[in-house]
């Protein structure tokens, strides 16, 4: 059972949207989060600093980030860059890019479900980010990034969503790195007691992006309660909920610094062992078009490389294309045996196509390999089973932004 709750949030007003939503965050580098904050001082990415933003040997004490991030914020509220919420109700939250749109459901969920698995995850989480989000909950106050969860798309949640996105926005804008936002609040109390049930219906939900982000409240609502503070909004968890068959879900990429002690011979006859390998031009036609391709870059060659075959294995995770990659090649062949850790291996999205490779390749690394995108069937089976895919499993893509919505704790 998904039990959403309406709420009152303080939303981005709308002369202020364009300027003060955030582009993905994780998508960014340190590095371009820099130039990004240096250019848009009024952005909600400046609330979200950490230590790792800033270069070595210029980092700032965790104090003075936290002290930054907190000004930051009070600036934005007295600009009126956030409207307070008359009424609580629940959004309707829609995304749109490059042709293709994905409409959701903003809510809040109790973090409960996260905590009792009705919120089913794929990724490993490091003990060490769930902390520092933490200690972001505690002095900073603030959550503004909805989690995004999947699920099983239900025909009435579709009609109920499709009427309200026929009825004028209340927030319609664009951001300059082409996604086009929109937002309709359900304030009706028979709209929402009907999504209410609706999604009392829908028995499990599947994080797609925000993994951290929901440990950490998890963490932080245990820790209010241990310091005996009851019940509050840490009790509850900020989500978008999207129907899975709207999901867009994009490949994650490889990059390989060199070929270790292996010649460019010894590296392809180890590879035909567990691939079907065919030379094919370096250009965008040759990118996988199905599961169990890949495309290999080399210097200045390109190989399609095939599984020989599906393994036959109970594992759902043994089975993707990633983890393919990486038990048959990455590891045995070129010694990468931790593809979360090892500095040899690099990951590029898949929104960059070929080029983004190609781009690597003109810095040095020697192999890029393109996969084909991990698909929401092959992430829900693996949840399911309670396994955790390799890192950098799947890129989903267009994510909901920051700086939307804002509540305080």
């Amino acid at each position: 059972m998904t039990d959403i709750h309406a709420f009152s949030p303080l939303v981005v007003a709308a002369a202020h949207a364009p300027a003060v939503v955030s582009p993905a965050y994780d998508s960014m580098t340190p590095e371009e989060r820099l130039r990004f904050r240096q250019a848009h001082p009024d952005n909600y990415i400046n609330v979200m600093r950490t230590t790792e933003d800033f270069p070595e040997g210029e980092r700032p004490s965790e104090e003075q980030v936290t002290a930054e991030n907190i000004a930051q914020l009070a600036a934005l509220r007295s600009k009126g860059a956030f409207q307070q919420c008359s009424i609580e109700g629940l959004f309707v939250y829609q995304l749109e890019i490059d042709g293709h749109v994905q409409t959701g459901i903003v809510a809040e969920i109790p973090i409960s479900e996260y905590g009792d698995g009705s919120v089913r995850k794929h990724e490993e989480t490091r003990k060490e980010h769930e902390l520092r989000l933490v200690r972001y909950l505690n002095e900073v106050g603030a959550s503004s990034s909805p989690v995004c969860l999947a699920y099983e798309a239900r025909a009435e949640i579709d009609r109920i969503i499709e009427e309200q996105v026929r009825s004028r926005p209340f927030l319609d804008f664009d951001l300059p790195d082409g996604i086009h936002q929109r937002l309709w609040q359900v304030s009706d109390p028979q709209t929402i007691d009907s999504l209410k049930a609706e999604f009392r219906e829908v028995q499990a939900t599947y994080l797609t992006d925000g993994h951290h982000r929901a440990a950490s409240t998890l963490r932080h609502a245990e820790g209010r309660h241990a310091a005996g503070q009851g019940s509050g909004p840490w009790d509850f968890l900020l989500v978008v909920l999207f129907p899975s068959d709207q999901l867009r879900v994009l490949p994650f990429n490889r990059c390989v610094r060199d070929l270790g002690s292996l010649s460019v011979t010894d590296l392809m006859a180890k590879i035909a062992a567990s691939f079907i390998v065919e030379s094919v031009p370096a250009h965008e036609d040759s990118l996988p078009t199905r599961h169990g391709e890949f495309l290999m870059l080399l210097d200045d060659q390109a190989f399609r490389l095939t599984r020989r075959a599906d393994r036959d294995d109970r594992s759902p995770v043994k089975n993707l294309d990633v983890s393919y990659l990486q038990d048959y090649l990455l590891a045995p062949i070129l010694g990468i045996a931790d593809a979360r850790g090892d500095s040899r291996l690099d990951y590029v999205t898949g929104d960059s196509g070929l080029e983004g490779l190609q781009q690597r390749q003109e810095k040095g690394w020697r192999l890029g390999f393109a996969c084909y995108p991990t698909s929401m069937a092959e992430l829900m089976a693996v949840a399911d089973a309670g396994e955790v895919m390799p890192p950098k499993s799947t890129c989903f893509d267009p994510k909901p932004r920051s700086g939307l919505f804002l509540r305080m704790s």
